[in-house]
């Protein structure tokens, strides 16, 4: 009974034997197999989805909002006095240069003028008169018949006439100005913003005419901070847009940089100049002004989804045969949802624009969606 018992008991340390070799075996023959049986398989994919990169043309703006101002704005006023015998213009009337605004009753310069003129001819016989006796005391005086005293004194009365002759011919070109001057007429090309007399007042030098206004062209005056000044040179291109002509662009350009800021605003003056067909832009109106002060040809565009910042510093990832490569790039300008690359990808790259954040240096990735 002893024996058999003895012989089971080898029979099973026979077969515990036999399993644990075989166990061992596949672990020889298995090394990357851990206790979980989970070890030596390959990292999953990551899902991403990505963007091809492609050229474009970046524009740097500054943005401001504007008034529209006349590029000529004249106030027209009298340079002589008198009484308004007549009116020629309305508000709004259009004028060219030279047309006439008010009349100014002309009877009295007209009088002072014929008195001028009256004193020229009376100076200019008294000039002739002291010119012929002048050579007549100079033969004398040369042939000894007369003292020099008397010759000194013809030449003193030549000359005297000759400054009474320049006064009066000087009287008489002041007498017609002033005689022009009672007809008031436009200075420029333009309309008649305002007027500010009427018939029968009376005016004097200085007093105010009308206001005349051309706005064949308009200029668009605005500020801007001082982060921007810097930016906008004379010359640069703008782009006004307006809501009462929504569908429409201006275009003009800057014309004035202003060197100083205004102490209330601390604004810098600019402003841009724009041609105005039809006369449809009014001054005083308000409009938004664009200034393109740089711009990009032909250069990578990256959406802004596909920056990753980490550590204060800013990546982005390129997909290369499904790896991950972890870049860090050079930026240009910016164009709303896009930036500009300088370096850190090129054209026709694969760049990651979602699911970034769970990615390193080399992870295997899986491209859900690609855009272009």
């Amino acid at each position: 009974m002893l024996k058999q018992k003895s012989i089971i008991l080898v029979c099973i340390l026979f077969i515990i034997t036999a399993v644990w070799f075989q166990i061992a075996c596949e672990k020889l023959a298995n090394p990357d197999e851990g206790k979980d049986g989970l070890e030596g398989k390959p990292t999953p994919a990551i899902a991403v989805e990505t963007y091809i990169l492609n050229k474009g043309e970046v524009v740097e703006k500054i943005i401001s909002t504007g008034t529209i101002v006349p590029i000529h704005d004249v106030l027209v006023s009298s340079e002589t006095s008198g009484t308004i015998i007549a009116i020629y213009v309305e508000v709004g009337d259009w004028l060219e240069r030279g047309d006439s605004l008010i009349q100014i009753d002309p009877e009295l310069k007209q009088l002072s003028l014929d008195q001028a003129e009256a004193g020229l001819i009376e100076a200019k016989a008294a000039k002739e008169k002291s010119s012929k006796d002048f050579e007549r005391n100079k033969k004398l005086f040369v042939s000894k018949d007369i003292s020099e005293y008397i010759f000194e004194n013809a030449r003193l009365k030549m000359e005297s006439a000759q400054s009474y002759l320049l006064m009066a011919q000087a009287n008489v070109k002041m007498a017609m100005r002033q005689l022009k001057d009672t007809r008031i007429v436009s200075p420029i090309n333009g309309f008649v913003a305002v007027r500010l007399v009427e018939l029968g007042g009376t005016v004097a030098p200085g007093t105010p005419i009308a206001k005349i206004v051309d706005i064949s062209k308009i200029k668009v005056k605005f500020g801007v901070p001082e982060n921007d000044i810097v930016k906008i040179k004379k010359r640069n291109s703008a782009v006004i847009t307006l809501d009462t002509f929504p569908e429409e662009k201006f275009i003009g350009i800057v014309t004035a940089v202003g060197p100083q800021a205004d102490l209330a605003t601390r604004s810098f003056p600019v402003e841009v100049l724009v041609k105005n067909p039809g006369n449809r832009l009014k001054a005083g109106m308000v409009a938004k002004v664009e200034v393109l002060t740089n711009i990009m040809y032909e250069v990578p565009l990256l959406p802004k989804s596909a920056l990753l910042e980490r550590s204060g510093q800013t990546f982005i990832f390129v997909i290369k045969k499904n790896i991950a490569e972890k870049r860090t790039p050079d930026f240009g300008l910016e164009k709303s949802d896009k930036i500009a690359l300088i370096s850190g990808a090129e054209v026709g790259e694969e760049v990651v624009i979602l699911g970034q954040e769970n990615l390193t240096q080399g992870v295997p990735v899986n491209v859900v969606k690609r855009h272009k």
